[in-house]
């Protein structure tokens, strides 16, 4: 106990799991309250599960150089099927340390940084690519990340600055990681019959993974990122322009890859996709 305690900086909590009340207060508090209701009680009320490993990670944070309300607007955005919209799309006009951009045939990316918080910077990435988004993310690879990371630049180095165009999103969706995981190769994990978990417990009938659900949320807006994530793995026992310039333009206008990483030792922290931003018909009301 004492080893998660100080080397994970992990927490362990005994429950009688009569239902799922007391799992999902701890989510909530973990996540800033960003996750609520995760676990349903009959998950918990299974006579056959043992323990429930729980991973949560939360960010509420502002944007070292922010966008202005006044500058958001409704902006075209097409869709991967070729459908357009009108999406709530921030813009500004960039000339600082602090936002970072890549651009060629293939991609255009741009990186923004969050505030600092406790002696970490993270920073959050878009990446959009020319082609379809889909394929895009199936080969995409480390070192396309280390590529674009090396080869961005500082928009204070631009003597007209960027304008960058991005459109504003919020989603929240739930994922059962099980079938995932057996695909990469974790398989004995799940079987109920060579699962092997004998250092975690003194159960004589041993353990195995029943099931592996996740569960993640973001709000990309003006002022900053509030993001949350929980991953949960259930272990059951074996019975069961003013002016004429000439600034970059950065218009993230279709699909993009996103990640939000620590900028010290590039760490991500999330990584999605935004296929559907934010309607510009539901959220103009706010601007007015």
């Amino acid at each position: 106990m004492n080893n998660v305690l100080e080397k994970y900086d992990a927490e362990i909590k005994f429950d009688a799991f009569k239902d799922a009340k007391n799992v999902n207060a701890w989510i909530e508090d973990k996540t800033m309250g960003q996750i609520k209701n995760m676990l349903k009680d009959g998950l918990v009320q299974n006579p056959n599960m043992e323990m429930l490993l729980i991973n949560a990670l939360a960010i509420d944070m502002e944007w070292e150089s922010p966008f202005k309300d006044s500058s958001t607007y409704g902006g075209k955005f097409t869709l991967e099927n070729g459908t357009e919209i009108e999406a709530t799309t921030m813009y500004k006009l960039a000339s600082t340390d602090s936002i970072s951009y890549y651009k060629d045939d293939e991609v255009i990316s741009v990186t923004m940084d969050l505030k600092e918080y406790e002696d970490t910077q993270l920073e959050f990435m878009a990446i959009m690519p020319n082609e379809n988004i889909s394929n895009y993310i199936e080969n995409f690879s480390a070192d396309e990340l280390d590529k674009i990371t090396k080869k961005s630049k500082s928009t204070a180095d631009l003597k007209d600055g960027a304008k960058i165009w991005i459109p504003k999103f919020s989603f929240q969706y739930d994922l059962s990681l099980k079938d995932d995981l057996m695909k990469l190769g974790i398989l004995e994990a799940f079987d109920d019959v060579n699962a092997d978990f004998t250092n975690m417990t003194n159960n004589q009938k041993g353990l195995y993974v029943s099931d592996a659900l996740h569960k993640a949320n973001i709000d990309f807006s003006e002022k900053g990122v509030k993001a949350a994530a929980v991953t949960v793995m259930v272990m059951v026992d074996k019975a069961m322009v003013m002016e004429e310039k000439h600034p970059e333009e950065l218009r993230f206008d279709k699909p993009f890859l996103y990640l939000i990483r620590d900028k010290e030792n590039g760490e991500i922290w999330f990584v999605g996709a935004v296929y559907e931003p934010n309607l510009w018909e539901k959220d103009k009301g706010d601007y007015k």
